[in-house]
């Protein structure tokens, strides 16, 4: 009897490790079916970038010819030495993202529900996300990398490791500015959750990391003024085209067929829109509207956090994994619903964290859906030539999700009674994470 117990173990190892192993397959499996689709962006920018780098070696890392940050590119100069075809080994870096993400989106998960079933659901879920699969696979983005890291930050956050959470944060805002939605939560944690100054000084390492990525490019030649100004310059719209720079702003992005289509505006299609397919509240606006939209979007962000801000502060408890995770699926959600300017990739992060609310929080599986099916919808202007939902119905259906959302992060971190009723309780206790019991 003692000897099967200790077998039990190892075959509950083998079992979850060959869940895995056949998730994993399948999962690239469905992604090579979309292997060769080419996008306006990839024809565009990363395909010609693939081609500097490998007549260039090391030494066109130092050229201005990308208005991705380079970290990116050391990874696309990676794969030009991989025995494959050029959209293989371009579309493989994301591929390879996509099971990062999902790894740390089933470690969240696990750290309320230890026992495999939900963990390895949340792996399956998010691996097979409708967004997750044609970001990398079909569109050739690369949107997981940095959604990857703003995981890990979190997955660090939730285990005491403040460290560790601000270099993952750092790692996903040296690849893409997009890191900047979760900011506001690695600042909010690490406030509320403060008793000690350690937990504080570990945003230092945030500067530090982004510096340290861009050191490979300026040792390759590259300017230091033009790689510190690469981010600005997505902001304000500049650079050598915006469909591919994956920054804020800009222009309308490349259009074209043979999978790049247009970005449109509910009402309208202009290189000064207000959303470039983003289903946000400016799908509503015609494309003319005033400006004073954008400035009042941008003001309704900033009250956002700070009222989510003010709202963990006034708890007066240190924040638990799932108080974080509803705390970060909020903001990422909500606040690019309010900014403008927004591409319909900017929901990304949003898509893969309401697949982990939904395992934390009862009945949020609808909200969940409701925001990948948008992002979906979204992304079917630009990538294949059609607009199946006319897209303000399609921001109507993002903003239930963003008020659902909010509705719930109030409910949790209010009402006791209602919290106890909306979060899945595992078996055992959870104990706060509080950053001084390290």
């Amino acid at each position: 009897m003692l000897t099967m117990d200790r077998r039990a173990p190892a075959r509950s190892r083998l079992v979850v490790g060959g869940v895995i192993g056949v998730t994993v397959v399948v999962a690239l499996l469905v992604r090579f079916a979309f292997i060769n689709q080419v996008s306006a962006d990839y024809r565009t920018f990363v395909s010609p970038w693939y081609d500097e780098l490998k007549a260039g070696g090391l030494s066109a890392l130092g050229g201005d010819y990308s208005n991705y940050n380079p970290p990116y590119l050391y990874l696309l100069a990676l794969a030009t030495h991989l025995p494959v075809p050029k959209i293989i080994a371009i579309k493989s870096i994301s591929m390879v993202f996509d099971l990062l993400l999902a790894t740390f989106a089933a470690l969240i998960v696990r750290e309320r529900f230890p026992r495999p079933a939900l963990p390895l659901l949340t792996f399956a879920v998010v691996l097979f996300a409708p967004t997750v699969v044609v970001n990398s696979a079909a569109w050739g983005q690369c949107d997981s990398i940095y959604a990857a890291c703003c995981l890990g930050s979190l997955y660090y956050l939730i285990t005491r490791k403040p460290w560790w959470a601000c270099v993952f944060f750092a790692l996903g805002l040296s690849f893409k500015l997009q890191a900047i939605f979760f900011l506001p939560v690695l600042l909010i944690v690490m406030v509320v959750n403060r008793q000690r100054w350690a937990a504080l000084l570990a945003l230092l390492a945030v500067p530090a990391v982004f510096a340290l990525m861009l050191v490979p490019a300026a040792l390759a030649g590259r300017d230091i003024f033009s790689l510190l100004s690469i981010y600005p310059t997505q902001v304000s719209g500049g650079g050598t085209g915006q469909a591919g720079a994956g920054g804020f702003g800009g222009g309308a992005g490349a259009a074209g067929g043979g999978g790049g289509g247009q970005r449109v505006q509910g009402f309208g299609a202009s290189a000064d829109s207000m959303t470039l397919n983003a289903p946000t509240f400016y799908q509503w606006l015609s494309a003319g509207a005033s400006s004073v939209w954008k400035y009042l979007g941008l003001a309704a962000a900033g009250v956002l956090v700070a009222v989510v801000g003010l709202v963990a502060w006034l708890r007066r408890r240190p924040l638990t994994a799932a108080h974080i995770v509803v705390l970060a699926t909020t903001v990422v959600l909500a606040v690019p619903f309010l900014l403008p300017q927004m591409h319909e990739r900017y929901f990304y992060l949003a898509d893969v964290l309401t697949i982990v609310m939904a395992m934390y929080v009862r009945r949020f599986w609808p909200v969940a859906i409701v925001v990948s099916l948008s992002s979906l919808l979204s992304y079917a202007p630009f990538l294949w030539n059609t607009t199946p939902v006319a897209l303000p119905l399609v921001a109507f259906g993002e903003f239930l999700a963003v008020i659902a959302t909010i509705w719930i992060f109030f409910a949790v971190f209010r009402d006791q009674d209602q919290e106890s009723r909306l979060l899945r309780h595992p078996a055992g206790a959870q104990n706060p994470v509080d950053f001084a019991v390290q």
